[in-house]
């Protein structure tokens, strides 16, 4: 077998996967009754990758004709009757004979280099004109019927579905204390709640070990805003101006913020290695 009959047919399973490819994703996105703007980006990197696999495929055949033409001998194998993809291949491209190519070259020559005045081929205008109609019906389908969001309002349908999963989460939540009633907790399985949450998110300006980092030491006795449960709680409830620290009300129930709150609290006296000098004002709990 030649290397151009092997390369053709390698060349040939190559674009039908590519083309199962792109069929079985358009059929699956194509069940949903509303495209979505997503279903629409897949449809667009699918034929992005149809056409870069026939670009890729075009390049390489020429290569090999190249070769072809440096080494001026052909086998005997070479000589034979083209294979059915082969000849299919040429209808695709719409090759012009060899025998025409003084017709086809330009008056111009660059070091030798000569052009020729081949047409696109009409694979490559067949894909154009379907971009042309794939832009068409996305118009329609974001722009004028308006049957499937835009970005912007798919952002705020993912934001309400989230508040209201969150909301339907915390309606089962029992909380008899607000940011002035609230107590330390030392069940165990709270505060471990609260050191999973500090230890993701707050270690990253007070460490892991509460020692303090770009944030304040957290396990001595000064304290910027006061060193009461009902102080720290307020501080992560609220978040304080002009700093990093950031309210985190909306991201956490109550219960959470107080079993983070008591997790802080429970810090006092650890005194681990590295921590940052006293900041803030001196608390000592009333007895």
């Amino acid at each position: 077998m030649s290397i151009i009959t092997h390369f053709k047919r390698k060349t040939a399973v190559l674009l039908v996967a590519g083309l199962m490819l792109l069929g079985t994703k358009t059929y699956a996105q194509s069940s949903n009754s509303a495209l979505s703007q997503e279903t629409m980006l897949y449809i667009t990197l699918g034929l992005v990758f149809v056409v870069s696999i026939l670009v890729l495929l075009v390049a390489i055949y020429v290569l090999q004709l190249l070769k072809i033409f440096i080494k001026k001998e052909m086998t005997e194998e070479q000589k034979t009757q083209p294979s059915w993809w082969a000849k299919l291949w040429a209808k695709w491209n719409a090759f012009q004979p060899m025998e025409e190519e003084e017709e086809l070259l330009l008056d111009h020559d660059y070091d030798g280099i000569k052009e020729l005045d081949n047409h696109l081929p009409p694979w490559w205008k067949g894909l154009f004109y379907v971009t042309i109609v794939y832009s068409v019906i996305y118009l329609l389908v974001f722009h004028v019927f308006k049957t499937a969001p835009l970005q912007d309002e798919e952002y705020e349908l993912e934001i309400a579905a989230a508040e209201a999963l969150k909301a339907n989460k915390e309606a089962d939540l029992v909380i008899d204390f607000d940011e002035n009633t609230v107590t330390v907790t030392d069940d165990p399985a709270e505060l471990a709640d609260g050191q999973k949450f500090f230890e993701q998110q707050c270690s990253i300006c007070h460490k892991a070990d509460g020692g303090g980092l770009a944030g304040p030491n957290l396990t001595d006795k000064y304290w910027r805003n006061g060193g009461s449960i009902t102080d720290v709680y307020k501080v992560i409830k609220n978040g304080v101006p002009n700093t990093a620290m950031i309210s985190w009300e909306g991201q956490l129930n109550p219960l959470r913020m107080r079993n983070v709150a008591s997790y802080v609290l429970s810090l006092q006296g650890t005194n681990p290695p590295g921590a940052l000098p006293p900041d803030g004002e001196l608390y000592e709990p009333e007895n």
